[in-house]
Parts: C-alpha cells; sequence; structure tokens
C-alpha cells in the first residue's frame, strides 16, 4: 500500500456575526469565491477560508483575515488540522516558517561560498 502524505490545513469558520454582508466583504479579499458560497459555508458552520498548514504565504493570510474579521467585531473559530485552535498557533507557524527560510538561505549561501572557494 502507497502513503500518500497529504498536508493538513489551517482555516476559518464564521462563528457568529452581527453583519453578514460586512463577513463576505473581508472574507472576499481573500477569498474570490460568490457571495452565495460564502454565505451559505458561514451558514451551515464549513470552512470560509483554509490553507495548507505548511503553507507561509498561506498562514499569513489566514493571520490577517482572521485578524481583520474580529477587528470587526466577528466571532471567528481557527482550526488546524480539524481542531479548534487560536492565534498563537498561527503567530508560531509564521515564525517558524521565516526561521525556516533564514536556515535554508545560509546553507545555501554557505554552498555557494564553498563553491567559490574550491
Amino acid at each position: 500500500m502507497e502513503y500518500e502524505f497529504k498536508p493538513g490545513k489551517i482555516g476559518l469558520k464564521i462563528k457568529s456575526t452581527h453583519s453578514m454582508a460586512k463577513c463576505i466583504a473581508i472574507i472576499r479579499k481573500y477569498n474570490p469565491i460568490s457571495m452565495g458560497e460564502i454565505k451559505k459555508a458561514i451558514e451551515s458552520s464549513e470552512y470560509v477560508l483554509t490553507c495548507p498548514y505548511i503553507s507561509h504565504p498561506g498562514v499569513r493570510m489566514i493571520r490577517k483575515c482572521y485578524d481583520e474579521l474580529s477587528k470587526a467585531g466577528i466571532e471567528v473559530d481557527i482550526y488546524e488540522h480539524e481542531r479548534l485552535t487560536d492565534r498563537e498557533l498561527l503567530s508560531n507557524l509564521i515564525a517558524s516558517h521565516r526561521q525556516t527560510e533564514r536556515e535554508v538561505r545560509a546553507q545555501v549561501d554557505a554552498e555557494v561560498a564553498s563553491e567559490e572557494s574550491d
């Protein structure tokens, strides 16, 4: 049996909103699906925005959308691998992704310098 790696996802679900129109307008900045699809996702407690757990730009986008929705007074839940989590996880993931990028960049620079000195 062959194992297929499927990265987990980070996602947002709307818990409650006092203004459906405002909520939809914010979500459409980050997810270009139709207003009807967003409304249906909100009403059925489905994800309104997701990204792979390992996507640095995606996690940053999720955090930005979450912050904007929260600032507008909309209650939002963050899920990681289908489990409820919090904003701190997003910040930790972003910091981890940045650290990995720095380490890879340093390793590549060291390899280039080593090849140039040979």
